[in-house]
């Protein structure tokens, strides 16, 4: 566990995206309700942190992220942490084929969105049994 871990009384949380400005709101809208979060600017970034963390409570990922895209991504997750809470986040851009590759309980979060609806889309995959 980090050193820092008790200051974070929120979750753990890596967030993929490749566009900057939208991965900035998320990670700051996520950090202002005291979660942990983790930057990944593409997908394979993003399975190593999420591998690699002692601790991860959620994944957040969109589609189009260079070297390993979304529907990849959370297949290869899902592989290791089958458990593991995600949400897609689906731009304006994404074919409609995108989400037939996505696992049934993988929550979509389309664009536009605001930090509320953000919130209230994670709200339910952080709730601890």
């Amino acid at each position: 566990m980090s050193p820092l871990s008790h200051l974070h009384r929120g979750s753990y949380i890596v967030v993929a995206d490749e566009k900057p400005a939208l991965l900035d709101m998320i990670v700051e809208t996520l950090r202002t309700k005291d979660h942990c979060v983790f930057r990944a600017y593409d997908g394979m970034a993003a399975l190593e942190l999420t591998l690699a963390l002692h601790r991860v409570d959620l994944l957040i990922t969109n589609t189009r992220m260079p070297g390993l895209q979304g529907p990849e991504l959370i297949q290869a997750v899902r592989e290791r942490l089958p458990t593991l809470p995600i949400l897609y986040v689906k731009n304006l851009e994404t074919p409609d084929d995108v989400e037939l590759k996505l696992p049934p309980d993988v929550p979509i979060l389309a664009e536009p969105f605001t930090s509320e609806h953000l919130l209230a889309a994670i709200r339910p995959l952080l709730v601890k049994d």
